[in-house]
């Protein structure tokens, strides 16, 4: 019985995968360096089902890169919060344009014109290692462009989408996003009021989790 029980249970979460969560504050623009990669960060191990898509699993994949947003202690550590440091030319950060195909944008057109800053959402295909799930993917970036999918190469299967959006990013971050675009069910803006700046740790939802 114990056998079975047992057996149940990894069917419904998955196997135990490793991931990268901080043992303490990582504040925003702090770069991993050695020390702090001991200090800072520990490898756990936990059910498939419940580590965020994006997760780091060993401290060495955060060597050398920098926080995006503040980490809290406790938090699994996610792609979309570090990136490389910054090169600079002329005194301006080196910025990257991409442009991707997004969802659920009818609704929001007054609030998604050019200069609004935006948090992007990615809903996953599902496929036998667990179900759907939607997590941020990224937090307060520009919007450049946003115009009607008619409008738009269509090339493709590609994710749902009635808009292409254009977001100017770092270059890590615009490989997440055409990752995102070439593999993801779906990518959505969600558009932020003027003057919030809140930096929310990584956050993910299954379709598992919307059971009652």
């Amino acid at each position: 019985m114990v056998s079975g029980y047992a057996a149940d249970v990894r069917g419904q979460v998955g196997p135990l995968v490793p991931v990268l969560v901080t043992k303490a504050d990582i504040p925003r623009g702090k770069a991993l360096g050695p020390q702090l990669l001991r200090s800072s960060l520990s490898q756990r191990r936990v059910p498939r089902r419940f580590a965020p898509p994006d997760a780091l699993s060993a401290p060495e994949q955060a060597a050398g890169l920098r926080a995006v947003t503040g980490i809290p202690k406790g938090s699994y550590v996610g792609r979309a919060q570090l990136e490389a440091p910054v090169m600079r030319a002329a005194g301006r950060p080196v910025v990257r344009q991409v442009e991707i195909p997004v969802a659920g944008t009818d609704a929001m057109r007054g609030l998604l014109g050019p200069g609004a800053r935006v948090d992007v959402l990615v809903t996953s295909e599902g496929d036998r290692a667990g179900s759907p799930r939607t997590y941020l993917a990224l937090q307060s970036v520009e919007l450049i462009d946003l115009r009607s999918r008619e409008h738009a190469d269509q090339g493709g299967e590609g994710p749902r989408a009635d808009a292409m959006a254009t977001l100017r990013v770092t270059l890590r971050q615009a490989v997440l996003l055409t990752a995102a675009g070439n593999f993801a069910r779906e990518l959505r803006l969600v558009p932020r009021p003027a003057g919030d700046r809140q930096q929310l740790p990584a956050t993910a939802v299954t379709a598992a989790d919307l059971r009652p």
